[in-house]
């Protein structure tokens, strides 16, 4: 995996079944299954479903699965903007 294609990935709000392939080099069922178990982890935790769309889960919802914390080496950042 490429960080450009780390970029692509997380510069967007979901994930979709390539997306976690790619990730974790898996296989493509393997994947869907990654993206249910999130869903189901999501919905026994009790947390809201942030998006309910077949083989795509929030982005978010693939930090607080694997508990990753530190985000920002992850989401890509404005570059020039400040606050």
């Amino acid at each position: 995996m490429t960080y450009a294609r780390r970029d692509e990935i997380f510069c967007k709000d979901f994930l979709d079944i390539k997306d976690i392939e790619d990730l974790l080099g898996l296989s493509y069922g393997d994947a869907a299954e990654v993206i249910r178990e999130i869903k189901r982890w999501g919905e026994l935790s009790g947390r809201p479903v942030r998006l309910n769309v077949k083989g795509k889960i929030h982005v978010q919802d693939y930090f607080d699965y694997f508990r990753i914390e530190n985000v920002g080496r992850y989401v890509k950042r404005d570059v020039g903007v400040t606050a």
